[in-house]
């Protein structure tokens, strides 16, 4: 067994994933069953675990919401610490994006609360700035051109930020 704590992955998507396809990722994913893992949006826990022990953890507890600008959803994926050590932060966001041609918005080492890694679908990682108001999540900066928009600017001094 593993010293690693439990810990979370908090992201951002551009494309919306329902619950059935979220099961399946996850389970695929993390490689555990489905009496590990729970999905539910963050509005309706209380309904999804209505008939659940309170004494029953799962490995892999996953919420997700509706956001609005440029991306669509949010989520956490609350996991053991068994599993961090199976799949990680950066390779979660990665395996997210390519598995559902999504770009995602995550954070990892970022120090400034505007600055951002964001995977893309390819694999690609980009350094980004983003404003947060409510459930609004706008894209304003990123270090190289952002798939389907273009209104975003193009700033590779991003990288140097911290």
């Amino acid at each position: 067994m593993t010293d690693t704590e439990a810990t979370g992955y908090d992201c951002l998507s551009s494309r919306p994933v329902s619950e059935g396809e979220w099961r399946v990722f996850l389970l695929d994913c993390f490689e555990v069953t489905e009496w590990q893992l729970f999905v539910g949006h963050e509005d309706r826990v209380a309904e999804g675990l209505r008939d659940v022990p309170q004494n029953v953890v799962f490995s892999v507890f996953c919420t997700y919401r509706e956001v609005f600008g440029h991306f669509v959803m949010g989520f956490s994926v609350s996991i053991e610490g068994w599993l961090v050590d199976r799949v990680g932060r950066l390779e979660f966001a990665e395996r997210f994006a390519a598995h559902f041609d999504a770009y995602v918005l995550y954070g990892d080492t970022e120090r400034r609360p505007d600055l951002w890694t964001l995977i893309l679908a390819d694999g690609q990682r980009l350094r980004v700035a983003m404003d947060e108001e409510d459930d609004r999540r706008v894209l304003y900066a990123a270090t190289a051109p952002v798939p389907g928009l273009p209104g975003i600017r193009v700033d590779e001094g991003l990288w140097q930020l911290k």
